[in-house]
């Protein structure tokens, strides 16, 4: 079984959250483990801004894919596809979408391997936007295909959610070795029933630094302030930081060490994803997934950033038309 270890880089506010990207990339590649960093687009130009060449290396030498160009700042993704068609909502992507991936490749040298919708949102109009820009997969992805596993979706290889570690509590280790023991014992489950690929996320950065997600005290509901009114999230103690730091550690090491996997990035896995064959997911298999992927685009309604009273139903009728470009892999292509 195929596992990619993934982290998710967005601090927009707050410079130590620098250091933190750094110090993990630095660690992950210590203990082995290749990992694909999904990076907005304003955190990679504000890198270079402030001169952080050696934390752009430190995370060079893994993955990189794309988090959207501003993450949180309104409109978020859900916001500004929501009341547009699919052939107007792949323009405004494009619009929106293209200087944050041109940064990614200017900055870290690499055009990004995939896109990571952040927070709770997507729409399918932005895989349109990323295959015009040559983005070749979607983590996270809110769609499935029969059997699960990744599948294609709109012309691009989709990678579903699936297992990880809560970033918030790496600084208790009880908590930390527990949740580390799920991981484990679930990814040897997968295993056993023969998955194909497995995701194990492992945090951001900036959660490990800090007590709440940096956009909480800044975008909940729609705010949306002028930058010079961001504020800096609560930070953890010196000696609660040192603690996540170990814990995180461990995890990269555990995860280092799993016996039957390999550890592949999503770059890796769009190579090996496109030497295998994939054939259309019977309609009748589909609509029998529709109401979970539904469920799932709905449910995009509850990530605090979004405006409570956001309209999600374009974007799930456009999802729905969608279903029949979901492509399967092929029984016997697996290598």
């Amino acid at each position: 079984m195929y596992i990619s270890v993934l982290m998710d880089v967005e601090d927009l506010v707050d410079p130590e959250a620098d250091d933190l990207a750094g110090i993990c990339a630095d660690i992950l590649w210590e203990e082995g483990l290749p990992a694909t960093f999904c990076v907005v687009g304003e955190k990679a130009r504000l890198l270079k801004a402030r001169g952080r060449a050696g934390v752009i290396a430190k995370m060079a030498r893994h993955d990189i894919g794309y988090h959207t160009n501003f993450h949180s700042v309104h409109p978020t993704i859900s916001e500004y596809l929501a009341p547009l068609s699919f052939e107007e909502g792949v323009q405004e992507a494009l619009r929106q979408e293209q200087d944050g991936i041109r940064a990614i490749e200017e900055v870290f040298g690499m055009a990004p391997s995939c896109f990571g919708g952040p927070g709770n949102t997507w729409g399918p109009a932005v895989c349109e936007a990323l295959r015009q820009c040559s983005v070749p997969s979607f983590v996270y992805a809110h769609t499935e295909a029969p059997g699960g596993g990744p599948h294609r979706f709109c012309g691009l290889h989709a990678f579903p959610n699936g297992r990880g570690l809560s970033d918030g509590l790496y600084q208790d280790s009880l908590a930390a070795a527990e949740q580390l023991d799920e991981l484990k014992a679930g990814i040897a489950a997968d295993a056993a029933k023969g998955l194909f690929w497995q995701q194990a996320f492992i945090g951001h950065p900036t959660r490990i630094l800090h007590e709440h997600f940096w956009d909480d005290p800044n975008f909940v509901r729609g705010a949306n302030p002028p930058r010079s009114e961001w504020k800096v999230a609560a930070r953890k103690s010196d000696a609660d930081l040192e603690t996540a730091l170990i814990n995180f550690r461990k995890a990269a090491r555990a995860i280092h060490e799993l016996p039957g996997v390999e550890i592949k990035t999503i770059r890796e896995m769009n190579s090996i994803l496109n030497a295998q064959a994939f054939a259309p997911a019977p309609p009748e298999a589909m609509a029998k997934l529709w109401p979970t992927i539904e469920a799932r685009l709905l449910a995009m309604a509850g990530w605090p950033i979004v405006p409570e009273d956001i309209d999600l139903s374009g974007i799930c009728a456009q999802t729905h038309q969608l279903l029949s470009s979901t492509c399967v892999l092929q029984k016997g292509s697996v290598a």
